[in-house]
């Protein structure tokens, strides 16, 4: 998976808003990287059709912990996308804070992602390293 890049002020909205271990969180696909925090599903993400659903896919809390300094929130993988009819196309995946409608950050996969009926999409997320460090 491509490198996550942190969207500007997304740190402070983790410091202030955020409870990691208990909110809600999902991985939502995108053809441009937000402008912004905020998140409008259907609008900082792709709109439902093609087999993808605005909003993006559930990806729930396997652990939230401090070790040494280091805090990691580990996130499990979301359900598969499998497009249908004339599918969809993306080329970042956004990880999203839904129970405050937050961008905190994304993966760029460098060039649009054209996916026709019948193919998947699988966002692996890093089960040993989270997809949050904060120190």
């Amino acid at each position: 998976m491509a490198a996550y890049v942190a969207i500007a002020g997304s740190r402070d909205a983790l410091a202030d808003t955020i409870n990691a271990a208990t909110n809600s969180w999902a991985i939502a696909l995108s053809t441009a990287i937000p402008g912004s925090t905020t998140f409008t599903p259907g609008t900082t993400d792709l709109a439902t059709g093609g087999g993808y659903t605005q909003g993006g896919n559930s990806a729930t809390v396997s652990s939230a912990t401090e070790a040494g300094g280091v805090y990691k929130l580990i996130l499990a993988d979301p359900a598969v996308w499998t497009a249908t009819g004339g599918g969809f196309t993306f080329r970042y995946a956004l990880l999203v804070n839904s129970t405050n409608n937050l961008v905190i950050g994304y993966w760029d996969y460098s060039t649009s992602q054209a996916v026709a009926a019948g193919e998947t999409v699988t966002v692996d997320l890093d089960a040993t390293n989270g997809v949050i460090q904060l120190t």
